[in-house]
């Protein structure tokens, strides 16, 4: 494979990236080298974490027990040994989402539909119609980051974010869609909503959905 480039960020942190942009085959590259990391970093008590992003991945370490140079050194060494030739998409399991669209539940598509010159069927018919991969889990607890989004319906964050985005809110930022497992202050268009609950703590694993999977909306009408 290309060697990924190595840094560190902080005094604890060490970053691998893979590339600068938001590509699928750049993030099943991440998530393929990331199994070979967790493999050869099993046994070190050092690394508190290892996780991706994107394009990237992410240890953070203990810095009185290992040496940025060391973790170096051990990448290195995976990345010898790493065998990126079959690459291919695995079948994952796809995860359904049902989603009201519109009125209450997506306040923004009417001005979505009316910003785009699309109607808010076609906008809908679009939104469910992806197959979409799982990048990273980022932002707070079981918020999917979602590649895939058909450029057409592509569409900047608010201008002002709200205060309150209810639980299960399905929304688009730019390139991006993702859905709020919570209720919080939020910048995404908000086009639907979900009844699924993405995070429950009380499970095991508290996540419904993780990075590396995909995932697939389904019109919901009653």
């Amino acid at each position: 494979m290309n060697n990924p480039k190595i840094f560190y960020h902080g005094d604890s942190t060490a970053i691998i990236k893979f590339g600068d942009k938001i590509d699928e085959d750049i993030n099943i590259l991440v998530h393929k080298f990331l199994e070979s990391l967790v493999r050869g970093f099993s046994e070190y008590s050092s690394i508190l974490d290892i996780y991706p992003t994107y394009n990237s991945i992410i240890i953070d370490y203990d810095p009185n027990k290992i040496l940025y140079e060391n973790i170096k050194e051990k990448i290195n060494l995976i990345n010898s040994e790493f065998d990126s030739s079959d690459n291919e998409k695995k079948h994952y399991k796809i995860i359904e989402i049902p989603v009201k669209y519109g009125g209450e539940f997506g306040p923004d598509l009417k001005r979505m539909s009316k910003a785009l010159n699309i109607t808010e069927k076609k906008i809908i018919q679009i939104h469910s119609s992806q197959k979409y991969r799982v990048h990273m889990i980022g932002f707070m607890p079981g918020f999917p980051y979602l590649g895939g989004l058909d450029k057409r319906i592509s569409f900047p964050r608010l201008d002002e974010p709200r205060l309150a985005v209810p639980e299960g809110s399905v929304g688009i930022a730019g390139d991006q869609t993702g859905i709020y497992p919570f209720s919080s202050p939020g910048g995404w268009n908000i086009i639907g909503r979900t009844n699924l609950k993405l995070f429950d703590s009380k499970k095991n694993p508290p996540n419904l959905i993780n990075s590396g999977s995909y995932i697939k909306f389904k019109i919901q009408n009653d």
